[in-house]
């Protein structure tokens, strides 16, 4: 017997289609929706908002929830942002007596999560892609300028620090009493102050520091090379050098066909998905992300389904290690 077509509209496992531009968007939303946890988070955030986003039990455990998320940074946004608003509203742009008005210079966001991002409007496509794309996401822009919490941050990073050191010398003057500070020095009891850096580190591999530039003295060719000799100096050692790897238009467009061969095999078979026969089939095999060669092998199907599972577990490391992604398992004939 000939198996049915998949339960999947065609937006949700082929992304031929989806421009260079929008490839990081569109493989952050994609596998986002294919949480149950992220899904949940932002469904029952949006009640609550909603509902008056008042305090207790059940909006405090939201805000857990979506903490968690949220830790993997700005990125995040991608397909956070939006999340409050209710679904299916048509927002207006220049009648300001209407239901519903958006100021004509507001982002075209909607609460439009978890539908397939192909079915999103081209200017929400084009914003969140940005979000992904540029300083917010899965490449981040290599330099900006921070900011002034940023700044605060870094000031009150050295002062606890400083408030460490000064509080570990004054527990060795308290042990030597009667002793200066050269004398502990000369007889080893006290070492050199803590180097105290003016910089942050965060885990997504940025820094934030404190650079003095002497824009009046230099040419931009002087600066830019004094710069690159800076940051071969300067780069983290427990940070190297990435790799291109991951990152170009091609490797994200394979990790979003990846994700639609773990789609289809939650409906299909390999073997139904390869018979020329089997109804539904053709449509997948013609499609532009199916038709190398390397698609007539079954293991091909099951190595890009493993890749794909690999790739859920790095973008969203906050999950616990039941949360697998809902099309891992092979869903019931008719479902």
């Amino acid at each position: 017997m000939n198996p049915k077509p998949p339960a999947l509209q065609r937006e949700e496992w082929d992304f031929t289609k989806v421009p260079n531009s929008e490839l990081a968007g569109c493989c952050w939303w994609e596998y986002a929706r294919d949480s149950a946890f992220i899904r949940d988070t932002l469904h029952g955030y949006r009640e609550w908002f909603l509902a008056g986003a008042t305090g207790g039990e059940t909006g405090d455990a939201l805000c857990k929830r979506m903490s968690r998320i949220q830790s993997i940074g700005d990125v995040s946004n991608t397909f956070v942002r939006g999340c409050s608003y209710r679904r299916g509203i048509v927002w207006q742009s220049w009648l300001p007596d209407r239901e519903n008005f958006r100021h004509p210079d507001a982002p075209p966001i909607t609460g439009s999560f978890p539908d397939p991002w192909q079915t999103l409007s081209a200017g929400e496509r084009s914003h969140r892609a940005c979000l992904a794309n540029y300083g917010e996401g899965l490449v981040p822009r290599p330099m900006e300028r921070g900011d002034y919490l940023e700044a605060e941050d870094i000031g009150k990073h050295c002062r606890a620090k400083w408030e460490r050191v000064l509080s570990a010398f004054h527990k060795i003057q308290d042990e030597n009493p009667g002793k200066s500070e050269g004398q502990l020095r000369e007889e080893g009891k006290l070492g050199p102050y803590e180097e105290i850096p003016p910089s942050l580190f965060w885990e997504s591999g940025r820094e934030i520091t404190v650079l003095r530039i002497a824009w009046a003295n230099y040419t931009n060719d002087e600066l830019v090379r004094a710069f690159r000799k800076w940051v071969k100096e300067h780069r983290p050692k427990e940070i190297p050098v990435p790799s291109n790897k991951g990152r170009k238009p091609g490797d994200v467009r394979a990790h979003l066909t990846r994700l639609a061969v773990m789609r289809l095999l939650s409906r299909f078979k390999t073997s139904e998905i390869l018979n020329p026969r089997g109804e539904g089939a053709a449509a997948i095999l013609e499609s532009g992300q199916f038709s190398g060669n390397k698609w007539l092998d079954s293991t091909k199907w099951h190595d890009a389904r493993r890749e794909a599972g690999r790739l859920f577990r790095d973008l969203f490391p906050f999950l616990s290690a039941d949360d697998k992604p809902l099309s891992w398992e092979r869903l019931p004939p008719n479902k």
